[in-house]
C-alpha cells in the first residue's frame, strides 16, 4: 500500500509515527497501559524505523520489541556476509564473501564519486575517506570535513550506528597519540604528561544534525601511560574500535583500549592483557566483539583469545584460550569467495561479468566442511595464523594460515572450518610491493532502507 499520512499537531507524519505519537501522548497524560498483546499488536504493524523509534520511548515498549522479535531479522544486521579485508598496497578494500542464498552485496563501491579503503564498520555501514555507505543498499552520504581540533596528535576515525535504536549514525574523531617523532628531544615536563588528558575532546559527527560538533570526554580512572610512553609504542600499533551496548573501545598504543560511553560522555582507560605474545619484536593485538562481549588476541600464531570482564564494576582482560593448530590443506570445501575488487576494476568491464558469481546456498558456521585439527607436537613449528575477526554473534573467531586461506575456528568445540582462498589475483607481482594485511573488518549487512 502506498504511504498513508495523518496529521498531528499541524505535522504530517507517516501513518506508524502518528500511531507512536498518539500512544505515548495518551499514555503519558492519562497514565493509560495497554495490555501487552495488544500493544505488540500495533508495535509490528509500523516499519522498522518507526519500530526503532519506539523501542526508546520506554523500558517496557523496548523489552516487548525485543523480547517478541518484532524487529525483521532478516534487515538487521544479525549475520555475518563476508569479512573486509584492507591489503598493502592495494588501493580498494577486498570483499571475501560468504555464499547464501539472500541478495547479493558488492564489495564494488565504484558508485561513489570517490572510493578509497574502508577506515571502519559498525552494524552494516562503512566509513570511507570522506563517505559513509550502505553497501547492502547501494546508499551513502558524503560527509563535511572535520575541523581540526588544534591537537598535535594523530586521529582515528570511528562509526557509531545501531539499527535497532536509530537509524541515525556518528562518526568520532579521536586522538590516538601525540603527533611526535620519537626521535626529537622534549622537555621533560612535557614527557611526563598524562595520556589521553583527564579531559579529552573529540569532534562528532551526527547524520542527525549533519555538522560536526566538539564534545568533550571526562576520563574516570588511570591514563594509558604518558606521552613518552605513546611515542615510543605508536609506530607497533594498528588503530580499531569496537561498537558494543552504546560504548566504543578504541585500541590504543601500548595496547590500552579506551572505553568511551556516549551516554554520559565518560571514558576509562583499560589495560592490556598480561602475557600477550610479540611478533617480530612488535606487539599485535586484534580487538573485537562476539558473542560474550569484546575480545582480544595477537594476530600471531598460537592463538590465545582474552574475554573483557566488565562485571562488578571492574575491567580486565580474563584469558579464555589459548590454543596451538597445524591445519592440513583440504580444496574439497572452500564456499567462500574473494571477489578480486582490485584487479577486475583494474581490467574493466569486460572481466567484472564473472567477479561475483553467487552460490545459491547458505553457509552453516555450525555444521558444514568442518576439518579436523591437529595439536601441535613439541617438535613441530605451528603454521603461522593471524586474525581476520570475531564472528560478532557466535563463539568463532576467522583466521587466515598465511595469505592464501581462511578458517573459522570454533572456541567452544575447537573445530575448524575451511572457508576459500584469500589472496587477490596478481597481488604481489608489482616490484616493490610487500604482500601483508594490514586489517580487516566482519561485515554484518543492514537492508533497513532507512539512511539519513
Amino acid at each position: 500500500d502506498p504511504i498513508k499520512w495523518s496529521y498531528c499537531n499541524g505535522r504530517a507524519l507517516p501513518r506508524g509515527r502518528f500511531i507512536i505519537d498518539k500512544i505515548s501522548e495518551k499514555m503519558e497524560n492519562q497514565d493509560v497501559m495497554l495490555p501487552q498483546d495488544v500493544l505488540a499488536d500495533v508495535l509490528r504493524r509500523i516499519a522498522p524505523r518507526d519500530l526503532a523509534i519506539s523501542r526508546c520511548v520506554c523500558k517496557a515498549w523496548c523489552t516487548i520489541i525485543d523480547a517478541r522479535h518484532l524487529f525483521p531479522a532478516d534487515l538487521l544486521p544479525h549475520w555475518v556476509g563476508g569479512i573486509i579485508i584492507n591489503f598493502n598496497d592495494l588501493m580498494l578494500s577486498e570483499f571475501f564473501s560468504r555464499p547464501s542464498t539472500g541478495p547479493l552485496v558488492s564489495g564494488n563501491l565504484n558508485y561513489l564519486p570517490s572510493t578509497s579503503v574502508v577506515k571502519d564498520h559498525c552494524n552494516g555501514l562503512l566509513l570511507l575517506d570522506g563517505y559513509v555507505v550502505n553497501p547492502a543498499t547501494r546508499q551513502w552520504a558524503e560527509l563535511p570535513p572535520c575541523p581540526s581540533l588544534g591537537l598535535e596528535s594523530f586521529e582515528g576515525e570511528h562509526l557509531v550506528f545501531d539499527p535497532t535504536i536509530s537509524p541515525h549514525y556518528e562518526v568520532l574523531v579521536i586522538p590516538i597519540s601525540p603527533k611526535l617523532d620519537r626521535d626529537v628531544k622534549l622537555d621533560p615536563t612535557v614527557e611526563e604528561l598524562e595520556w589521553p588528558a583527564s579531559l579529552c575532546m573529540l569532534h562528532v559527527f551526527s547524520s542527525r544534525t549533519k555538522r560536526w560538533e566538539e564534545r568533550r570526554f571526562v576520563r574516570e580512572g588511570e591514563a594509558a601511560g604518558t606521552i613518552a610512553d605513546m611515542r615510543l609504542a605508536r609506530q607497533y600499533y594498528q588503530n580499531r574500535a569496537v561498537y558494543w551496548r552504546g560504548s566504543l573501545y578504541v585500541h590504543l598504543p601500548s595496547h590500552f583500549v579506551m572505553r568511551i560511553s556516549l551516554s554520559n560522555n565518560k571514558y576509562q582507560v583499560i589495560k592490556p592483557p598480561k602475557g600477550r605474545s610479540t611478533l617480530f619484536g612488535k606487539d599485535m593485538l586484534y580487538i573485537g566483539k562476539s558473542e560474550k562481549g569484546i575480545y582480544c588476541a595477537p594476530v600471531d600464531n598460537p592463538v590465545r583469545v582474552w574475554i573483557l570482564d566488565e562485571s562488578c564494576g571492574q575491567l580486565e582482560w580474563v584469558l579464555r584460550h589459548n590454543i596451538s593448530l597445524h591445519v592440513d590443506t583440504d580444496e574439497s570445501s572452500r564456499p567462500w569467495t574473494l571477489q578480486d575488487v582490485n584487479y577486475y576494476e583494474g581490467y574493466g568491464e569486460d572481466a567484472k561479468d564473472e567477479a561475483i558469481a553467487r552460490q545459491k546456498f547458505d553457509w552453516d558456521s555450525d555444521s558444514d566442511n568442518l576439518i579436523d585439527p591437529k595439536s601441535m607436537a613439541d617438535d613441530e613449528s605451528p603454521c603461522y595464523t593471524g586474525i581476520l575477526g570475531f564472528h560478532p554473534f557466535k563463539e568463532v573467531v576467522f583466521l587466515c594460515v598465511g595469505l592464501q586461506r581462511g578458517l573459522a575456528y570454533h572456541l567452544d568445540s575447537s573445530k575448524v572450518q575451511e572457508l576459500g582462498n584469500i589472496f587477490p589475483k596478481c597481488y604481489g607481482t608489482s616490484i616493490g610491493i610487500q604482500p601483508f594485511i594490514k586489517e580487516s573488518f566482519i561485515y554484518t549487512p543492514c537492508w533497513m532502507e532507512e539512511f539519513p
